[in-house]
């Protein structure tokens, strides 16, 4: 087994290269053999093990004919032969295929082989998992927000499907590079998904450590469940410690039901954290469903509305303010002397002039009117994510994001993609014509239309005609043998006449 400097994974020994790191790989070392490694599985070659999910094992599958790698989730062999299992194996790659959010893994392909079995091919994310991310500590409060954000985001694609993911744990949860940030969200692992037509069986699904307490019951649950589930990695990504730290699953179990959780603020000590993050996450781990966020969209707009830093305008307002009080406060301790100091004087000191009657007061000019307050207008709303629609002239161009191999739809489309103040580049590839690229704009919704241009015909060369030679006609001449003269035969059997 030869193994990656970088993330450590290890791998076949043919390997030369890790695909995600693209880094070169150690020497080969004994190590004990992994199962299912070196095992081709119908065009692909699983070379590594990417991790286990609900169902089956994924791998890192590097196509035998072609330079390309993909993710090949593979279903255990003890559920090779359940029909129900094999259902839900395919129930989870579906539903996967119906998501399309950015968001969200690609699905590339289903294939059921009495050979190999059940298996998908999905697209393979250059990324830690945010299972590693949080291994070395907490994370960022800005970075921490967008990925919450992203989460609740890929959420509310998932329930507008009436299907709730059931486990929403940092191992599903992939962080890839894109537009400048390394936290960039896919959410992976459908394997123990609730589909809304199905009815529980009273057993729970998922992982201990992020479940809600509905659903460690056994109960049937909706999109709050998830939202619980998002409330727990965001206590651990701002603060690094989880809400309810227990050493077995019973405990986690049991404290989720009872415990109530701390303030993240408490627990860390980074006086940053605001208020309002604080309420959110507290909100997200309410124990009852109907005290959380009613959606995951309601969520990931209280994010994004979260301030790290107060506003300058703010700040410049309670600087003012503080200028004009302390202007007070000196006038009201100025005024009052005067005053004590007059009425102190003595009588001895008035002199003769003083006696006389003062000239009557001048009138005094009136005031200006006073300035009216305009009542600061509530400031709008952003949505969280914004809508693109992509046609072409002539249709059916593919349309693919800079960096991405599956495209994001062919035209005419509308897809939904997160809201950032940011621009990415996409590519429209239609065949016979030349290929485009656009810069377009994620901070608002759009339609972006292209005219794509025809390729050049390519010359014709000109036709080569094969001409047959004719046949030359031999010709034959007559027979110029005479024919044979044969003698009699006696017959001694003849008559004689």
């Amino acid at each position: 087994m030869r193994t990656c400097p970088a993330c450590q994974r290890s791998f076949v020994d043919t390997q030369d290269a890790c695909p995600l790191d693209e880094v070169r790989l150690l020497a080969p070392v004994d190590r004990p053999p992994i199962e299912g490694l070196g095992r081709v599985v119908g065009s692909y070659r699983l070379v590594s093990l990417l991790g286990e999910g609900g169902m089956g094992n994924i791998y890192i599958g590097a196509h035998t004919r072609l330079n390309r790698y993909a993710a090949i989730k593979l279903l255990r062999p003890e559920l090779q032969h359940r029909r129900e299992a094999i259902a839900r194996f395919f129930e989870e790659a579906r539903t996967v295929n119906r998501l399309e959010h950015p968001n969200i893994v690609e699905s590339i392909d289903l294939v059921e082989d009495v050979v190999d079995g059940a298996y998908c091919v999905l697209e393979l994310l250059h990324g830690p998992s945010l299972k590693t991310r949080l291994a070395n500590g907490r994370i960022p409060l800005a970075s921490a927000i967008r990925i919450g954000a992203q989460i609740a985001d890929a959420l509310h694609a998932v329930h507008a499907l009436d299907v709730v993911h059931r486990d929403l744990k940092p191992e599903n949860l992939i962080l890839i590079n894109r537009d400048g940030h390394d936290d960039f969200v896919k959410l992976i692992d459908f394997g123990v998904a609730q589909i809304s037509q199905e009815e529980s069986g009273g057993l729970p699904f998922g992982t201990a450590a992020y479940m809600a307490p509905e659903q460690a019951a056994g109960e049937r649950v909706d999109g709050r469940a998830d939202v619980y589930s998002l409330g727990v990695l965001l206590f651990e990504m701002v603060t690094g410690f989880h809400p309810f730290p227990s050493t077995t699953d019973n405990e986690y179990v049991l404290r989720h039901a009872d415990d109530t959780p701390p303030r993240p603020s408490k627990v860390t000590i980074d006086a940053r954290i605001p208020k309002a993050l604080d309420t959110i996450i507290l909100r997200s781990l309410a124990k009852r469903p109907q005290e959380r966020f009613p959606t995951a969209a309601a969520l990931a707009v209280a994010l994004r509305e979260v301030e790290l830093e107060p506003r300058a305008r703010r700040t410049g307002l309670a600087v003012s303010l503080g200028l004009l009080v302390g202007a007070g406060v000196g006038a009201a301790l100025i005024v009052p002397d005067l005053v004590t100091r007059e009425s102190a004087a003595p009588a001895s000191a008035t002199s003769i002039e003083s006696l006389e009657p003062a000239p009557p007061a001048l009138p005094a000019p009136p005031s200006p009117p006073a300035p009216t307050m305009t009542p600061a207008q509530p400031a709008p709303v952003v949505p969280a994510t914004v809508t693109l629609r992509f046609t072409s002239s002539p249709p059916g161009a593919r349309v693919i994001r800079q960096g991405e191999t599956v495209p994001l739809g062919v035209t005419p489309f509308e897809t939904t993609l997160s809201r950032v103040d940011r621009h990415t580049l996409v590519k429209f590839v239609l065949a016979g014509h030349e290929p485009m690229e656009v810069d377009a704009s994620l901070a608002v919704s759009d339609t972006i239309s292209v005219q794509l241009d025809k390729l050049p015909a390519p010359p014709k060369r000109p036709a080569v005609v094969h001409r047959s030679r004719p046949t030359p006609q031999v010709k034959r001449d007559k027979p110029t043998t005479k024919p044979v003269q044969r003698e009699g035969v006696m017959d001694p059997f003849a008559s004689k006449n």
